[in-house]
């Protein structure tokens, strides 16, 4: 008999924590609506999230370039650090001309959808992914073959005595 209790409060348990967890679901999104409802109605909020979407893949991609270009200064061969601050310094310039385009743009035309700024560019964003992936394939394949635990293992049991 106590068995049967002990299972119905589990169910309840299970079943109140459910019904529970969708009220609040409910809950958290009606409030989302409210206070988008109400942020939407205020004029220079608008142009506030749109001039920071605007932002947002410029100085991510330009931190990521600033970072491996750092980064690259420790590559032990010459010619893969010159290709990659090659690509680096044209990858950087590229983001900042197209940056000060969007502001450009944004400042004279007000536009609230992100289709009419160049940072956005689907191409120009593939291109820079690629650059990214393969000048870490480059500086990867010219760097130094690094001991993994098998070698290291063998290593030293030979060096026992």
């Amino acid at each position: 008999m106590e068995d049967n209790g002990k299972y119905l409060r589990l169910f309840g348990t299970l079943f109140f924590t459910f019904i529970g967890f969708i009220v609040a679901l409910f809950l958290i999104m009606f409030g989302l609506k409210i206070l988008f409802g109400v942020l939407n109605a205020i004029p220079w909020f608008s142009a506030m999230f749109t001039l920071l979407i605007v932002c947002v893949p410029a100085v991510l991609f330009i931190t990521v370039y600033f970072i491996y270009f750092k980064l690259t200064k420790t590559h032990f061969s010459a010619a893969v650090r010159y290709f990659s601050y090659a690509v680096f310094t044209i990858a950087i310039a590229s983001w900042l001309y197209f940056w000060v385009q969007d502001f450009i743009i944004f400042f004279a035309k007000h536009y609230n959808s992100i289709a009419e700024y160049n940072c956005y560019n689907l191409a120009f964003l593939s291109a820079n992914v690629f650059a990214i992936f393969f000048v870490g394939i480059v500086q990867a394949l010219k760097a130094k073959k690094e001991v993994n635990w098998m070698d290291r293992e063998r290593k030293w049991e030979n060096e026992l005595p």
